[in-house]
């Protein structure tokens, strides 16, 4: 199955309209972003529309996707959804609630009785000058970053108000324009993505705790992080069951090596 919601010119021009096309693509090596072990891999495109526009594509493949996420969609929807597919149906959840997301081009999947057996997702770039990682790190201005943190946290409270809730949710993962009158953000890699009428106090810690480990304590202020507390919870006091949740889920989160970089000089 193969879904195009926009760029289908551009994509036949590429060569990724089809389902056996995206497999069989090769990309250049600048465009390669990323090869995980060669189960998954993504590429940044750049093309130049028949409008004479240049647009920036981004390419995800799942080549060898995990049996435990087949069975696990299985056991949840009844059917089998790839990740391609999840991420995709994801994104339109989080745009529905009001919020950002990389614009969605295409997906494509095959999925077996009970397994996926490969997918591909193809969003335009996200917009906003950089991730909220890279701009906790490089931006130095007070003003600015209290203006940046009152704003995200303010998205996030938005973002869980609305009974969504991912594990995903890590400061790499959000793009910021923190040059707008009231900074703007956008969600990516949303693969993973809970949803009810309301979220219980454990989701809302765990979320929490992904953008706190994801953001470094030489970036990060211990009174910056209070302040995004309070903000969220729009309280001067903040939870102090939520912060004892959010430190648990953090020390659970740093014995995981992709995290190790949060206690860094």
């Amino acid at each position: 199955m193969v879904v195009i919601a926009r760029h289908e010119s551009l994509l036949r021009q590429l060569g990724l309209a089809t389902l056996e096309q995206v497999r069989q693509f090769q990309g250049a090596p600048d465009e390669l972003v990323k090869n995980h072990r060669g189960r998954r891999d993504i590429f940044r495109l750049r093309a130049t529309g028949a409008d004479g526009l240049e647009r920036v594509l981004y390419l995800k493949r799942n080549l060898k996707p995990y049996r435990k996420d087949g069975r696990a969609s299985l056991f949840r929807r009844g059917q089998v959804w790839s990740l391609s597919r999840q991420e995709w149906e994801n994104s339109i959840r989080i745009e529905a609630a009001g919020l950002h997301v990389a614009a969605l081009v295409a997906y494509g999947e095959k999925c077996g009785w009970f397994t996926e057996s490969f997918s591909y997702l193809i969003t335009e770039a996200a917009t906003g000058r950089q991730t909220v990682e890279e701009f906790l790190h490089e931006c130095r201005e007070p003003a600015l970053r209290r203006r940046v943190f009152d704003a995200l946290a303010r998205v996030i409270r938005k973002f869980h108000e609305a009974g969504l809730a991912s594990p995903d949710l890590f400061t790499r993962h959000i793009f910021v324009d923190p040059a707008a009158a009231e900074p703007a953000f956008c969600f990516i890699d949303m693969a993973r993505l809970d949803q009810g009428p309301t979220l219980s106090p454990a989701q809302r810690a765990r979320d929490l705790a992904a953008l706190n480990a994801t953001a470094p304590m030489r970036d990060v202020s211990t009174r910056e992080r209070v302040r995004f507390l309070q903000v969220y919870t729009a309280a001067r006091r903040v939870d102090r069951g939520l912060v004892r949740r959010i430190t648990q889920r953090v020390q659970h989160l740093l014995k995981r090596r992709k995290f190790r970089n949060f206690g860094g000089a």
